[in-house]
């Protein structure tokens, strides 16, 4: 037996700075016969981030921010941020693991800022990247990793020319664009081996502009054919995710409410003039107020147990005074914040009071309540935004994962497939009412395609997923109590109504899969990923001993063989 070298944070996790160290950590791991895992930011399912559970920890959420009790290896890359610039002029970069796309609100580290940040220092070279998703908090190893995309079929995230791996056997290497294993480790979820830098070649600097409006699901004011196959007016779901260069549909489809939310935007030359920011919630008095009181309105309509329902949102009002005091400038203002803050807070427990005594009437009016905080856009009033890329095309990330915290599936669907997909829902919803609908909402955008092998979004080139993909983000508010994948839970009816239909379909690795059926499913992955079987080949070559192949793994990925 090895002696270990490096000791064991008071967190749980160990905090390596070298690759030496990491390579020591494998092959303790190996000798001791001990699983090992690498965090990023916690924006995956938990279980698919960690070692195996232990001690009940952690739950299966995103944002678990500990590891599980016992002697396996947990490691967080805190010490390894580092961004080195190989050739500036070219816009080739080297980032090391730890370092997160931009600034992450919830590390508990405390290290990350928005200046260290992978966006920001690119972007003061005048550097840029094709494409980001709703937030930027996760760490470039892990969002990359994990397969994970933004809102465009024109544009994915595909700059990585190089990653540095240490594999299962503890070595270390450059897997380069030309190594047989390349597109085996793009999307490769640690299963391969500990990456330690990605090599990214980046694309100039530019701006975004774009518009957002709330509108119905159908009818002359609706910009998009939704259900149908579109005309020269209006462009149908799949034509419009085509020629849109990035956008994103935010579809409520509960009976009295059915209205939309889209979002889209193109680029323009980046400018440092003329800038309006998207912001989903102003980093204000107004924002914080209106999040603290969308979350109450989602623990009502997720929760039937009045004592549960307080508890919540309860747990909420001293988070929102935290708020207050951080965003406040100066003591005026600090005080009326308070003033105002404690004010709120008081209203806030009593209309929650009142809803969770009268259980059901908060359902009973949830069109209504909907319309308050989502009402639909009058002509010429569509929200308009010009801004830097890195600070508006992720559009999420004004959203307090604390008061509105959310969890999904998604659900990648060749683009082809987009208008029977959404007809097939749709007939659910009418058919299933609340069942089917819930009362959160189903992110609608496109999904690029990929080369990497376990990509959802991957393709050969000649199959129907080259022309990009059509995702579906089936929301589920974290705050309910139900477990929304397990047999009969909530996600199920989306993924089974595809498969009843002959639909094909992928997940995307770091959220909700299917906890349930394990063998059927893994025959369900391997049929719908050409390239399944030969990932499977390269990780039992690179990680022979299964170090990185957790329980949580092997029944996705072989049905627990």
């Amino acid at each position: 037996m090895i002696e270990m070298i490096i000791p064991r944070g008071n967190d749980g996790f160990f905090h390596p700075d070298s690759e030496e160290q990491i390579i020591h950590l494998i092959e303790f791991a190996r000798k001791a016969e001990k699983k090992v895992r690498a965090r990023g930011a916690t924006h995956s399912v938990a279980w698919s981030i960690y070692t195996n559970p232990a001690g009940g920890r952690p739950f299966n959420q995103t944002l678990e921010q500990s590891p599980p009790d016992g002697d396996d290896i947990n490691i967080a890359f805190d010490k390894m941020r580092a961004l080195t610039w190989v050739n500036e002029a070219a816009g080739i970069v080297e980032a090391e693991p730890g370092i997160n796309l931009g600034y992450d609100p919830g590390d508990p580290f405390g290290v990350s800022t928005l200046e260290n940040s992978f966006l920001h220092q690119i972007f003061e070279k005048g550097w840029a990247v094709d494409v980001l998703g709703g937030i930027t908090h996760q760490t470039v190893a892990g969002f990359t990793l994990t397969g994970s995309a933004g809102g465009s079929v024109q544009y994915g995230w595909d700059g990585m020319i190089a990653f540095r791996i240490i594999d299962g056997n503890g070595n270390a290497e450059w897997i380069e664009k030309d190594h047989p294993d390349f597109n085996a480790v793009s999307t490769s979820m640690g299963l391969l081996g500990v990456i330690t830098r990605i090599r990214f070649q980046l694309v100039p600097m530019y701006n975004i502009k774009g518009t957002e409006i709330t509108t119905t699901t159908s009818g002359s004011g609706v910009p998009v054919d939704l259900f149908g196959t579109g005309n020269s007016d209006k462009p149908s779901l799949e034509q419009y995710l085509k020629a849109t260069p990035y956008t994103r549909i935010v579809w409520w489809p509960q009976k009295g409410v059915e209205r939309i939310q889209i979002w889209q935007a193109k680029r323009v030359d980046h400018s440092d003039k003329g800038l309006k920011p998207y912001l989903q919630f102003t980093p204000d008095l107004g924002g914080q107020t209106l999040q603290i009181l969308g979350s109450m309105t989602f623990i009502l309509l997720g929760n039937t147990n009045p004592f549960r329902e307080l508890r919540l949102i309860a747990r909420n009002i001293p988070h929102y005074m935290s708020n207050l005091w951080r965003l406040a400038r100066g003591w005026v203002q600090r005080i009326f914040y308070l003033m105002l803050g404690a004010l709120v807070s008081a209203l806030t427990l009593a209309v929650g009071t009142f809803f969770a005594v009268l259980q059901g009437l908060a359902r009973a009016i949830f069109p209504t309540l909907l319309s308050l905080f989502q009402p639909l856009t009058k002509p010429g009033q569509e929200t308009r935004f010009h801004d830097y890329y890195w600070r508006s095309l992720c559009m999420d990330n004004t959203v307090d994962d604390v008061f509105l915290g959310t969890e999904f599936t998604e659900i990648w669907v060749p683009i082809g497939e987009a208008r029977r997909v959404m007809n097939l829902y749709q007939s659910m919803f009418e058919t299933d009412g609340p069942t089917a609908t819930g009362y959160f909402s189903t992110e609608v955008y496109a999904g690029p395609p990929s080369s990497a092998w376990m990509h959802p979004g991957y393709t050969d080139g000649q199959d129907a997923y080259k022309d990009g993909s059509v995702r579906f983000d089936v929301y589920w508010f974290r705050a309910n109590k139900e477990t929304p994948n397990i047999d009969e839970g909530f996600f199920g009816q989306y993924w089974n109504l595809l498969k009843e239909n002959g639909v094909p379909f992928r997940l995307h690795w770091g959220k909700f899969v299917p906890r349930y059926d394990f063998p059927q499913w893994a025959v369900h992955y391997r049929e719908n990923l050409p390239r399944f079987d030969d990932f499977l080949a390269v990780r039992q070559r690179r990680d022979p001993d299964g170090i990185f192949f957790t329980r949580y793994w092997r029944e996705r990925l072989t049905g627990g063989v």
